[in-house]
């Protein structure tokens, strides 16, 4: 036990003394921008129903003389109802420099957008296969940066301090990457058409990297069923007017192209959340509707705070590879499986060399013998 507490205190004093000089809080960085770097590919219909490869292209925003080499990593995806928009939109573009001034690396993702199924075709399933998208080339985008990272470390980010956001249909896709992570949550208008498209994760790049997240940044989006977030599900912060008639605040109707199709909103996730006892945050914008922004100035303060928390004070414990809040031989399995896949997990790397060997094994299992 002993042990066990040492590393858990050890790995807290390394997160404070990164946190130390307003990093993460204060826009401390001057930025740089690299435009339109390609991060996938994947098939979407032409305005007219014709079949086109995409190219999938991003902005990165980066602080300026910045010598952290493990920097949190944040995505913002634009809004548009799936059908306009793009990561040049002027409210993505203040976040993503707000937030490369604290220290992030700050990523604008353009997305696949479905004129076509929406415009001509508006239905339910076309609505979803619309979110399905833009959650497969997100995930992409995520496992791009993992690849980045394994072989050429260009953009010098911690690949376990991952965050999405979004604004409007963004945070749909956002929050539904999050949540929609079962197969057998997928609508059953779906299932047809699942195994075609990539299942969960898609086709549009980077295929064998892991996709996965540490927190969301929810601006007026919502989730497919609130049944989809379960026991330490990942956590959110979500900013919403209560007011909003086209992505609900609450259980009410999305409006889509004349569509209405049931969701879940901002309250009812925070609300399903703190039922679990996860991490989440709500900021309600009183007798406001859809997107009542302006500068997002307000909406970088409010949501730094609770990103802050995650990136930090992570309460981790070392060695805990599953998160279940005890070590034992699961964990070893866990560990083995990274080190066989060549990933890294910085609370897998008990000896703190950046790196997962038999090392962090011996360690693990030594740990798991003195408790």
């Amino acid at each position: 036990m002993k042990k066990i507490f040492l590393f858990f205190i050890f790995s807290f004093i390394f997160n404070q003394e990164e946190c130390d000089n307003s990093r993460y809080l204060d826009e401390v960085f001057d930025v740089e921008v690299d435009y339109n770097i390609q991060y996938g590919q994947n098939i979407n219909e032409s305005f007219w129903g014709s079949q086109v490869t995409e190219n999938l292209y991003m902005d990165v925003y980066q602080p300026i003389n910045d010598n952290f080499e493990f920097r949190p990593l944040i995505f913002f995806m634009f809004g548009g109802s799936f059908v306009g928009g793009s990561k040049s939109n002027s409210d993505i573009v203040a976040l993503c420099n707000n937030y490369a001034k604290m220290g992030y690396v700050a990523v604008a993702i353009d997305y696949r957008l479905s004129q076509h199924l929406l415009f001509f075709f508006p239905n339910e399933e076309n609505a979803y296969k619309a979110v399905m998208k833009s959650i497969h080339d997100l995930k992409a985008a995520i496992r791009y940066f993992r690849m980045d990272d394994e072989f050429y470390n260009n953009y010098n980010i911690d690949i376990n301090r991952i965050f999405v956001g979004g604004i409007s249909a963004g945070a749909i896709g956002s929050v539904n990457a999050a949540y929609l992570d079962d197969i057998n949550e997928v609508p059953n208008f779906l299932n047809d058409d699942l195994n075609e498209i990539g299942g969960l994760e898609g086709l549009s790049g980077s295929s064998g990297y892991s996709s996965e997240f540490n927190g969301i940044v929810n601006l007026c989006g919502a989730v497919g069923s609130r049944d989809w977030i379960v026991e330490n599900d990942t956590p959110i912060v979500s900013m919403h007017g209560n007011q909003d008639d086209t992505v609900p605040y609450d259980d009410s109707l999305v409006t889509l192209f004349g569509l209405n199709i049931q969701v879940d909103g901002s309250y009812i996730i925070h609300q399903k959340m703190l039922e679990l006892d996860n991490y989440s945050q709500l900021y309600t914008y009183e007798n406001q509707g859809h997107v009542p922004f302006s500068d997002m100035r307000f909406e970088t303060d409010f949501s730094k705070d609770f990103l802050y928390d995650l990136v930090c004070y992570q309460d981790i414990l070392i060695g805990d590879l599953n998160q279940d809040f005890s070590i034992n031989v699961s964990d070893v399995v866990i560990l083995i499986n990274l080190i066989l896949g060549n990933e890294y997990i910085s609370y897998g790397d008990l000896n703190y060399d950046y790196t997962l060997n038999i090392q962090d094994i011996i360690l693990l299992v030594d740990i798991i013998l003195d408790n």
